[in-house]
């Protein structure tokens, strides 16, 4: 009994593997394709969102633009205002100072000693400038006594005297101007005063 051969049995054998390869392969493509969609549509969700908040963040700064721009006035007249109150602060603080030095010496000279030609007017240099009358020359001997004392000089250390004259009565005058030190408390009147006339 003679063999057949099946031709047809072996090609459908054939075209059904090549047929589940085919599949396969098409599967693999389908889903590659569905990655690449799926990251597509991520990229461009993705950059939707930061095209959006983008767009949102110069919304914002053209805002506070328009905010700042609207208070630039206020912010200059504020400016202003407070440079004004900077400098009648240190005005004022000045002339308090020179006013607490005429005090000083008017008090430390004692009695005898009168103070006049009063200028602190000045607002440019700490200095005080007066003019000291003194009946006799034993007191202006203790006006420059005063002058040279330790505790005058802690306080007012730079104390310039000039134009000392002397009346046909006997009255002396002299002129001194007072450099206001920096950074110097209130000069403790009352004890500089009593520790200086008991010398």
């Amino acid at each position: 009994m003679s063999q057949s051969i099946n031709f047809v049995g072996d090609r459908r054998k054939r075209l059904n593997k090549t047929q589940k390869q085919d599949k396969k392969i098409m599967n693999i493509m389908i889903n590659v394709l569905v990655g690449i969609f799926i990251i597509f549509l991520v990229v461009m969700g993705l950059r939707i969102f930061y095209v959006f908040r983008l767009k949102t963040v110069k919304d914002q700064q053209t805002d506070v633009r328009t905010v700042i721009l609207s208070h630039e006035t206020i912010e200059k007249e504020y400016i202003i205002f407070a440079q004004k109150l900077k400098k009648l602060s240190v005005f004022f603080g000045k002339r308090k100072d020179k006013q607490e030095a005429l005090i000083f010496f008017s008090e430390i000279f004692g009695k005898d000693v009168i103070v006049s030609g009063i200028d602190y007017s000045s607002a440019d240099e700490d200095v005080v400038s007066f003019t000291i009358k003194a009946p006799n020359v034993f007191v202006m001997e203790r006006v420059f006594e005063t002058l040279e004392d330790p505790k005058v000089n802690i306080n007012y250390p730079n104390i310039t005297k000039s134009n000392m004259t002397r009346s046909a009565s006997g009255n002396y005058t002299l002129s001194l101007a007072v450099v206001l030190p920096e950074m110097v408390g209130l000069p403790n009147v009352g004890s500089s005063t009593k520790d200086v006339n008991t010398k």
